[in-house]
């Protein structure tokens, strides 16, 4: 898949936010679910990880602790 514009990348990812924010629980289901390829995926996170850095710590915690 060819890799998606910056404003597109930039919406999903705030989309993904918006949906993290009104409780669902994991971050990586919900890029998942956008199902646009690993190169974007890579892209989405690296945005949201920008905009809300503790989704990022959550997210570690939660595979430490598995």
């Amino acid at each position: 898949m060819a890799v998606l514009a910056d404003y597109k990348i930039r919406v999903i990812a705030r989309a993904c936010v918006t949906r993290y924010e009104r409780g669902e629980d994991n971050i990586v289901d919900i890029v998942e679910s956008y199902n646009m390829g690993e190169e974007n995926e890579v892209l989405v996170y690296a945005y949201i990880f920008v905009i809300r850095p503790d989704i990022e710590q959550k997210e570690e915690q939660l595979t430490n602790a598995e």
